[in-house]
């Protein structure tokens, strides 16, 4: 993916995929902090013009479009950081938005500069006014792979209730793992916070999902959950992945949600290769084999299980949704002795039968 050097140029079809996943995110998310606090902050770390040669939406637009959405049920304060280097596209951003009528409780930001100082300073003026930060969501979406330095990702995310989505550039590092110029290997180090990124290039296999295994593991330092979507071209070759990481359950949830509208068949991908104007094919069915000999291991010998503990473990601990979790029991339970389903819940009532309600136990054989 060639970096644009216009102000604006066109969008590309895994970009508009990547704008669908953050729309149905932000229409779950900003519902769900506006009720419970009084200021929450949306930060676009590389915010780009607001908008493409065709007149798509950019990232912020699509933001505002969605708190403007659900103004009635969100926060008092609403504040958006919108970060940009060039000042070219940080005119026609500014520009952009002038055209919006924005409700008052919505403090706009546009901000020149780089997301690493940006950010860098907001953090630090935090700290030493020792103030808590209000929940925060911060879309981190670089071209390349500088500018990203993983120590930030990781101070940001250690703070209470922040959530990053981050393009993470596994091709472009992949070709520049070999270079022989030591800057261009620190910029690899500092993206991923350890040297461990260029020694890939020694070793053999697969070296893009060796990058994507690693940085998974380096989020998982700050967050108790990591999800990524893979993000293909036209070759069906891997571009970038697409990394969402949060210390809340809800708010992997909702992200696991908009991540399965987006590919029903649960591959947590998108490719140019497929139809660029049907990226969304909601008649399609993922296979639920997968899950159901994930639970028959996990549960296994466990004894009678509530079905409650069965759905944390699908909704903290894997890729699926509470409804992909029925269907796998039901599979469970409609072969001979996999799976023994109480005939009564907790409260007395019966269970309804191919029916799993949180009040019913089942056992693993």
């Amino acid at each position: 993916m060639a970096v644009p050097k216009d102000t604006i140029w066109p969008i590309e079809p895994h970009t508009s995929a990547k704008h669908q996943i953050l729309r149905k995110y932000l229409d779950a998310w900003l519902p769900i902090l506006g009720t419970y606090n009084k200021r929450i902050i949306y930060i676009d770390g590389f915010a780009g013009p607001g908008e493409y040669v065709g007149g798509e939406p950019g990232s912020p637009i699509i933001a505002l479009e969605a708190a403007r959405s659900h103004q009635a049920k969100l926060a008092k304060e609403l504040v958006f950081m919108f970060i940009e280097e060039r000042s070219d596209r940080v005119t026609h951003l500014k520009s952009r938005i002038a055209t919006l009528q924005l409700p008052a409780p919505f403090n706009v930001h546009v901000e020149e500069g780089t997301f690493a100082e940006r950010l860098t300073k907001l953090l630090d003026d935090l700290d030493a006014e020792k103030e808590r930060i209000a929940p925060t969501f911060a879309l981190i979406d670089p071209f390349g792979f500088s500018g990203i330095p993983y120590a930030l990702i990781k101070r940001l995310l250690e703070k209470n209730r922040c959530e990053v989505l981050i393009t993470v550039m596994v091709d472009s590092i992949n070709r520049w793992l070999s270079h022989p110029v030591e800057t261009i290997r620190a910029h690899i180090t500092e993206t991923f916070g350890t040297d461990e990124a260029v020694k890939i290039a020694l070793g053999g296999g697969d070296r893009a999902i060796a990058l994507k295994d690693l940085y998974q593991r380096q989020l998982q330092h700050a967050a108790r959950f990591v999800r990524y979507f893979d993000m293909r071209d036209h070759d069906n070759r891997t571009v970038y992945y697409l990394f969402f990481a949060s210390n809340n359950a809800v708010g992997h949830l909702k992200m696991k949600e908009a991540m399965w509208k987006v590919d029903p068949l649960g591959d947590f991908s998108f490719s140019d290769a497929t139809d660029p104007n049907q990226p969304m094919l909601f008649n399609l069915d993922p296979s639920m084999a997968p899950l159901a000999a994930d639970l028959a291991n996990k549960f296994r010998g466990a004894g009678p299980v509530p079905v409650k503990k069965v759905e944390t473990y699908v909704q903290d601990d894997t890729a699926y949704l509470r409804k992909h979790m029925g269907e796998a029991l039901k599979q469970l339970e409609g072969e001979t002795g996999r799976l023994k389903v109480s005939d009564t819940k907790t409260d007395g009532q019966k269970r309804r039968g191919k029916t799993f309600p949180n009040e019913v136990v089942v056992t693993f054989a």
